[in-house]
């Protein structure tokens, strides 16, 4: 319907003014980074690199994934689903939840299943984990969340239960340490590929609902007030610090710490990371001031003055 189509477009708007410059930013300084260091060439592929990249759809081809942020697939996924919100709320409406979440689980296994026909059967490899579609399942767990949050929707007591939370996360945790320090190539490993983000996801729902169900109760301001403020500040200029962690982390602090290395002043780990955490804050707060919050809307930017000042 028309009218379903201009909410779309309306939805795209706010999307691109509230995402897409802040991004665009980061990304020339990555690209004329690659290109002074020599990583990135000027030729047909690097050119067709930047062009997936302009249009958030890195995450479509392999040779383009992490070839100028380590986590700008992320982004490409989110603005992917994004588009796939419209199908999400069709198949609720209609269905229900249970469906809902039915369809993000076959969405799952059916792009693995996808991978594997055309790698065994072509010798095609195609982008896994880093697809939409497999990650489609954990984002519909985050608007489940979000509907309980307002109501519309009521939980079991289970999945608002903090012990529950850390068994799942404790769980994913283990898997991912035995698939990489453990389990060599074999069932188990492919099982924990498959399955791992999917129990990371369902954890972080636990957790995400338990601190909500506690935060309308008024219960976990009261029980850490300043670090909820603290937290909420930051979380202001999140989207800042992600896009900029790295210029810090990959590019700014090798530099410092071969600078203590040649003059022998070696630092503790714990000290080098408090300096790094320190100063990938500050630098993402001035990068928000500069380039982010002039493009938020008008009362999204008084909320973020009314945040960072407590």
């Amino acid at each position: 319907p028309q009218h379903e189509l201009l909410q779309l477009l309306a939805h795209w708007r706010r999307r691109i003014r509230r995402l897409y410059p802040p991004y665009l930013v980061t990304l020339a300084f990555y690209i004329a980074l690659r290109i002074s260091t020599g990583a990135l060439q000027l030729d047909g592929l690097s050119a067709w690199q930047v062009f997936l990249h302009l249009f958030m759809l890195q995450n479509l081809d392999p040779r383009a994934l992490s070839t100028m942020n380590n986590v700008y697939w992320t982004l490409a996924v989110e603005e992917q689903l994004y588009l796939l919100y419209f199908v999400f709320l069709a198949i609720r409406q209609r269905w229900g939840w249970g469906a809902a979440l039915a369809a993000g689980a076959a969405a799952r296994v059916g792009w693995f299943a996808l991978a594997l026909v055309l790698h065994r059967g072509w010798g095609v490899d195609i982008i896994v984990s880093q697809a939409a579609m497999v990650q489609w399942i954990i984002w519909i767990l985050g608007a489940l969340s979000v509907e309980a949050a307002f109501g519309l929707v009521r939980l079991p007591a289970v999945v608002k239960n903090l012990p529950v939370a850390g068994v799942l996360l404790a769980s994913a945790s283990l898997a991912v340490w035995a698939q990489n320090y453990w389990l060599g190539p074999g069932l188990p490993n492919d099982l924990i590929w498959f399955g791992s983000e999917v129990v990371w996801g369902a954890g972080f729902f636990v957790l995400v609902n338990w601190a909500v169900a506690r935060e309308q109760r008024g219960a976990l301001l009261s029980l850490w007030p300043g670090a909820v403020k603290w937290f909420a500040g930051v979380g202001v200029f999140s989207y800042s610090l992600y896009l900029t962690h790295e210029i810090v982390e990959w590019h700014a602090w090798p530099v410092a710490a071969q600078w203590l290395e040649d003059s022998g002043r070696l630092l503790p780990h714990v000290v080098v990371a408090a300096v790094l955490l320190a100063v990938c804050l500050a630098f993402a707060r001035a990068f928000f001031e500069v380039f982010e919050k002039p493009f938020l809307s008008r009362s999204r930017a008084r909320d973020a003055r009314a945040v960072v000042a407590v």
